[in-house]
Parts: C-alpha cells; sequence; structure tokens
C-alpha cells in the first residue's frame, strides 16, 4: 500500500470508459483506500456524437464495482470542458463525499471524426473539441478542485494525463499534440502557483495503451497495418523497447505514486510512462 492516499477523496475524470486509464485509475485509488468520485461526460459530445465515449451505465458500473470490493465511490456526470458544469460537480463531490485533496485528470482523447486527421483536413470544430476535453477540460477541472485545496489549507494533489505525444508532435494527431503539448506546460504554471499552498501538480505522459483506442479499425492501427509490411503489432515490437504496449494499469500506478507520500517532493514533472518508447 502506497501511504497518504487511505481516507483521502480522490476525483477522477474520465473514469468510466471500460479498457481506460480513468477506470483503471479509479480502480488503483479505491484500492489505495481513497473515497473515489468517479466524473466522466457518460454521454455522446453534442457536436460530435458519433464520437465513441462512456456511457451512464459504464460509469453505474465502476461505480458498483468499486463499492462491491468495500470502497466508498460515487458517481458525477459533468463535461470537464463545461465551466458551470465543472463547479457543480465539484460541490457535488463536497457534499456527498467530502473535501478533494486528490485529483486525476484523465478525460481526454481524440480519434476518426475527432481530431485524427492531417492538419489540413481538420475542421476548426475538430480542433476545438480536441483542445476543450484535452486542455481546457484539466485547466477547468483543477482550477475547482485547487480553490477547494487552498480553502481548506491542507494541500493536496494533482495528476493531469498528457500524453508522449505532448513532447513530441505525431501527425494526423496534431490538436492532440497540441493540447497535450499545453498540458504540460500548465502543469508547470501550476505546480509553480499552487506550491505555497502545498499543492503538488504533476503529469504523466503514455505511450501507446492497450485501450479501445488501439482496437483494429481506429485511424491510427489501420495506418500502421497499411504502411508497415508486418502490422501495427510489428511496429509495436519495434518502437518500443520493452516490445509491448502498456496496460492502463501501469500509468494508474505511476499516477497513485504521484499522488502518494513517497513523491512528496516531486512537482512540475512529465513523467514519461512508456516503456521507453519516449525518452526525452
Amino acid at each position: 500500500m502506497l501511504s497518504g492516499i487511505a481516507d483521502k477523496v480522490a476525483v477522477v475524470t474520465g473514469a468510466a470508459r471500460p479498457r481506460s486509464i480513468g477506470r483503471a485509475t479509479a480502480r488503483r485509488l479505491a484500492a489505495e483506500g481513497a473515497r473515489v468520485a468517479c466524473l466522466d461526460i457518460a454521454r455522446p459530445y453534442d457536436d460530435f456524437p458519433d464520437y465513441a465515449v462512456a456511457t451512464a451505465d459504464d460509469l453505474d458500473e465502476i461505480v458498483e464495482e468499486l463499492r462491491a470490493t468495500g470502497a466508498e465511490a460515487v458517481a458525477v456526470r459533468a463535461d470537464v470542458s463545461d465551466e458551470d458544469q465543472v463547479t457543480a460537480a465539484i460541490a457535488e463531490v463536497g457534499e456527498r463525499l467530502g473535501r478533494v485533496e486528490l485529483l486525476a485528470n484523465v478525460a481526454g482523447g481524440s480519434g476518426a471524426g475527432m481530431g485524427a486527421a492531417p492538419l489540413l483536413g481538420l475542421t476548426k470544430g475538430e480542433f476545438q473539441r480536441v483542445l476543450d476535453v484535452n486542455l481546457v477540460g484539466t485547466w477547468l477541472v483543477s482550477r475547482a478542485c485547487a480553490e477547494v485545496m487552498i480553502e481548506a489549507g491542507t494541500g493536496g494533489r494533482i495528476v493531469n494525463t498528457s500524453s508522449q505525444a505532448g513532447k513530441v508532435g505525431w501527425p494526423m494527431i496534431g490538436a492532440y499534440s497540441a493540447a497535450k503539448a499545453g498540458v504540460i506546460n500548465l502543469t508547470q504554471v501550476m505546480a509553480k502557483e499552487w506550491a505555497a499552498s502545498q499543492i503538488l501538480v504533476n503529469a504523466v505522459c503514455p505511450g501507446t495503451v492497450d485501450t479501445d483506442l488501439v482496437n483494429p479499425g481506429n485511424l491510427f492501427v489501420d495506418l500502421m497495418d497499411a504502411a508497415q509490411p508486418d502490422g501495427f503489432g510489428g511496429w509495436v515490437g519495434r518502437e518500443i523497447p520493452i516490445g509491448r504496449m502498456q496496460t492502463a494499469e501501469e500509468v494508474a500506478s505511476v499516477i497513485a505514486f504521484l499522488m502518494s507520500d513517497d513523491a512528496r517532493y516531486i512537482t512540475g514533472e512529465a513523467v514519461n510512462v512508456s516503456g521507453g518508447q519516449m525518452m526525452a
């Protein structure tokens, strides 16, 4: 068990989708004894209804799963890019679980029909939505939670989810790369501005994670299958020194570590969790 997490109230955004970093993080923090608020939009985006997101049933499922283990958990629905919804959601967490002390910003993503395309083929709406979900949402939820932490005067931990694509731009996901680069810079500013309030802010930068985003039919996977003589699997073997994709649980373990007492002198970092795929 990691010290410093048990009995604390943790918000995990993007917690509902199966086979995701958010769901894995909610499980890990619950296993460490946190009281977990699983926050998710849990419905299609109005402007991109065909983009796959978690459902209300998915959100209820993870909360029921955590409760079955004896953890205290609640479901909270909000679009992280909507300021009013975020404010209401964090207030709801306070009423149902108590003062927020830990935050994992995991909500985000991009895909075919919502930002995964050559830059010349992107619409302004797609670009803006990817920025809103990945970058603006990280700021809004962090701000709302930091206000609670500062008012309480006891500090807290925030871990933002960036990406290796936030350190080196990747073709076909330019909007996502730009947003995740922004998350790293935003993390550093938060860490500097809130250090005096004992709020530590870090980011994780996952590599190629084995989630639904890399299923056959995903634009990137299909492109690699077509471009590489041995397909996407061969590309993974060559590109990642460890030789395999990482699991969502492996990212969640680093998020939990950064929230623990063992990481009490770490702030403003963007930690690669990529099996050596990104070393910059």
